[in-house]
């Protein structure tokens, strides 16, 4: 449905960023549990109905595998030098991203009730304080997960990869990978080139694997980590 489509992905590129930058100033200014908490079930609503929209518009089988997104890549199919240096690079992500900060969250910090990684201050606006905002963050890690990737990594790869625009591969790997950043611009610049990265390490998964499936997975985890560095003081979770 190009009409669709075309609505789906200029809000996708332009009005999300831009929308988002602007709810987050006033969360950024006054961060009270009740605004987190909006912006919270705000963000699930809208990520799961952009992700709705796609998948009833294409179904969700369009977006689930390289040839389903249109990706005919022999260097990649018959697992040659590009396969393996591929999968190299998300092995080292993986490692450098994931394993070796949780473990040291669970050697070094294990026995710590209370942990505010430094690193995470500058979002401390967003993070959540209490209980209740733990619960839906973790539902909003997971929704945001399987979500993004069916919007970014999915329907946009595909639209710009096939019809109507037919750009190259390499071409619509950047571009997704900056429109997903560019989604995250409420974490500051340094933030979004950041998350532009790691949606970079989301797409080698997809090409690796074959399959969006286990960049969901390794997006759900990587949102919910962060659960492990920031665990505020008392005195912060009725803020």
């Amino acid at each position: 449905m190009p009409i669709i489509d075309n609505i789906l992905v200029v809000a996708l590129v332009f009005v999300s960023p831009v929308w988002d930058w602007l709810d987050t100033r006033s969360l950024q200014k006054n961060p009270t549990s009740r605004k987190r908490l909006r912006y919270y079930k705000q963000t699930i609503f809208l990520l799961a109905t952009g992700a709705a929209v796609a998948c009833w518009s294409h179904g969700i089988g369009a977006f689930l595998t390289l040839r389903s997104l249109g990706i005919q890549e022999p260097l990649l199919e018959t697992r040659s030098w590009l396969w393996w240096l591929l999968l190299g690079f998300v092995v080292a992500a993986i490692v450098l991203q994931w394993a070796l900060p949780v473990s040291q969250i669970l050697i070094k910090y294990r026995n710590l009730r209370y942990l505010e990684m430094k690193q995470l201050q500058p979002l401390r606006f967003v993070l959540p304080a209490s209980r209740a905002e733990r619960r839906w963050y973790i539902a909003l890690s997971i929704t945001a997960a399987c979500s993004e990737e069916i919007l970014v990594r999915g329907f946009l790869f595909r639209y710009l990869h096939t019809s109507p625009f037919q750009m190259g591969l390499w071409v619509t790997i950047l571009i997704t990978a900056v429109v997903f950043g560019a989604n995250h611009i409420y974490q500051g610049l340094k933030g979004a080139i950041v998350t532009g990265v790691t949606g970079l390490v989301f797409t080698a998964i997809l090409l690796v694997t074959g399959s969006l499936w286990p960049g969901m997975v390794f997006h759900a985890i990587t949102n919910l980590t962060i659960l492990l560095y920031w665990r505020p003081k008392p005195r912060q979770m009725n803020a």
